[in-house]
């Protein structure tokens, strides 16, 4: 008989027992990712400081605005008045006035209104110019130049006084209120 030869594969050789390899990270890969996380950390940092600053500066800017606005008002309400309506023209500037500038007000006014309404006098305020003095977001000073254009019974052509005041306010509930008047 005739031997078929075998053919010869060599039997896959198991190992024993693996040894599993440690592949450790360079050094250098872990500082330059530290590196890359420690900048947007700063970036991210200088970003929410720029936004809270821009913020502040907003929220100032409008505080500086509406005392401006405010202070504009107040000195139109000040020297506004008709004998006709005298009462309501008074109880806008008391509404708006606080500590002891409000019992000065009611005082002078209580002590003018008679005289008012016997001579029939009006008066209308042009403001010329106005802007603030000093400011933060709960006090101001503003500086207003009007012209407050008078008529009465003594005197049929109107008279125009040119006025300068310097109005404080205070900030009382989240609006602004009149806590002094000074004529310049």
């Amino acid at each position: 008989m005739t031997e078929t030869p075998q053919s010869e594969t060599p039997e896959p050789q198991i190992s024993e027992s693996p040894t599993p390899t440690v592949v450790e990270k360079p050094t250098r890969l872990r500082k330059q990712t530290l590196l890359i996380v420690a900048g947007a950390l700063v970036v991210v940092a200088a970003l929410g400081w720029g936004a809270f600053a821009t913020w502040q500066r907003s929220i100032d800017e409008d505080a500086r605005t509406s005392a401006l606005d405010s202070g504009r008002q107040f000195a139109t309400d000040l020297a506004t008045y008709n004998f006709q309506n005298l009462d309501q023209n008074l109880s806008v500037v008391r509404d708006n006035s606080v500590g002891e500038f409000a019992g000065q007000y009611a005082q002078v006014a209580a002590n003018l209104q008679n005289m008012i309404v016997q001579y029939q006098a009006t008066s209308s305020a042009q403001i010329i110019s106005a802007g603030l003095a000093s400011s933060d977001r709960d006090n101001a000073e503003v500086l207003v130049f009007l012209d407050q254009t008078i008529t009465n019974t003594n005197s049929p052509d109107p008279r125009i006084d040119r006025n300068r005041m310097q109005l404080s306010l205070v900030r009382e509930d989240g609006e602004w209120k009149l806590s002094n008047v000074q004529l310049l």
